[in-house]
């Protein structure tokens, strides 16, 4: 497996990757993992890391890290013989493909985002956008498989780069079931100094503008406090959006109950899930595609009740398990209605909670994924092991 990121950095990226590679493991099968050296993972791992050296900053970083990596990947594919070579998006690069090809060994491409679409709204030069679009174009359509989360995903990258999605399998995110479960709320909300009678809402994740957040701010600022006496939002995870975030609701009067926790070491965020009374998953389209968000599987797995925006790999999800309430989350006069369902029927929360865990636990665990990739890795080698035997029969 071989990939980009900065393996410091423990978010969505890394979480996805490294549980997709310690489940292959648990499941027999032989996994290495190449990745920049920006300093070690910060937790521990079963899986063999091999951190090769990159130096000086940006492209230059970028191109000595290939170099590197093109070099242990030939000796690495001599050395062991791979059955497959496994990439997680790196946008800039080709280098395991191309070395895949020497050495005749399947490549499987994941994509979990497009970049040219995750820049646009830092106005990148032409000529960076032409470099993504010339490896995208390249990963897609010489590998011999790749996967997304989304069938959306799928949809966008067939718009800008014709791929052939008879090649495309869809590999959504899941969830670790043995770190994220239900608990006791108050317990949690002892142990993390939080008040016990707040009606809490919770999001979970980095603070961007796709996020909706400033809509649910909205809505939290319009509820009647009659009804609803004491409801807060709670924001574990930062980014660009804080200050405008907090801005709105210092505006808005109501910056006593938006509480920006900021980022928390990864073992802690079950049990700011378990101490929440309502995950929220929203989506704000300053993006083509609203991805899958990991959040909404940790948060059934929770047994925590969802509030979701209508799409898709957001309320699509919720609403077949039913685990929560979907709601327009364009509008802060839908979210607020849907607060007050939440908040008035605790006995449907619990129900939303119960069959929110019973679904993931059945079919959304990283278990249940690394599965599915073995099976897709499988049925890769195979179909590309035979024109070899057939050419040299």
């Amino acid at each position: 497996m071989v990939t980009g990121d900065d393996l410091t950095q423990f978010r969505g990226g890394t979480i996805h990757l490294m549980e997709q590679a310690e489940n292959l493991l648990a499941l027999g099968h032989d996994v290495t993992l190449f990745a920049q050296d920006r300093g070690p993972l910060p937790q521990p791992t079963p899986v063999p890391i091999r951190y090769l050296p990159a130096v000086g900053g940006g492209m230059v970083r970028l191109l000595s890290y290939n170099l590197c990596l093109f070099v242990v990947l030939i000796w690495s594919g001599l050395r062991w013989r791979p059955d497959i070579m496994h990439t997680r998006q790196m946008g800039y690069s080709a280098t395991p493909l191309v070395a895949a090809w020497l050495l005749r060994v399947p490549h499987v491409l994941e994509v979990n985002g497009v970049l040219r679409d995750e820049l646009a709204g830092q106005a990148p030069p032409g000529w960076r956008l032409r470099l993504i679009d010339l490896f995208a174009r390249l990963n897609l359509h010489r590998s011999a498989a790749f996967t997304t989360t989304t069938t959306e995903y799928r949809d966008r990258l067939r718009t800008l780069y014709d791929i052939d999605p008879r090649r495309w399998t869809q590999m959504p995110c899941g969830v670790n079931e043995e770190r994220f479960r239900p608990g006791n709320r108050d317990a949690a909300r002892e142990r993390l100094e939080l008040p016990t009678a707040s009606f809490a809402l919770l999001h979970v994740g980095s603070l961007y503008d796709w996020r909706a957040l400033d809509t649910l701010i909205e809505a939290l600022a319009r509820l009647d406090t009659a009804r609803v006496p004491d409801c807060q939002l709670w924001l574990v995870g930062d980014g660009v959006e804080r200050p405008r975030l907090q801005a709105l609701s210092r505006e808005l009067g109501i910056a006593e109950r938006v509480r920006f926790v900021g980022q928390v070491p990864y073992a802690q965020v079950p049990e700011w899930l378990v101490a929440a009374d309502v995950g929220v998953v929203l989506y704000k389209p300053t993006r083509p595609v609203p991805g899958d968000p990991m959040k909404i599987y940790e948060y059934m797995a929770c047994g925590l009740p969802v509030l979701a925006g209508d799409y898709p790999h957001y309320g699509g999800i919720v609403d077949e398990a039913e685990a929560g309430i979907v709601a327009d989350d364009s509008d802060p006069g839908a979210l607020e209605d849907a607060i007050y369902r939440l908040y008035e029927d605790p006995e449907a929360r619990g129900g939303f909670g119960e069959r929110g865990a019973r679904v993931s636990a059945r079919d959304h665990t990283w278990r249940r994924r690394a599965e599915q990739l073995a099976a897709l890795l499988e049925k890769v080698r195979t179909v590309e092991a035979k024109p070899r035997s057939e050419a040299s029969a």
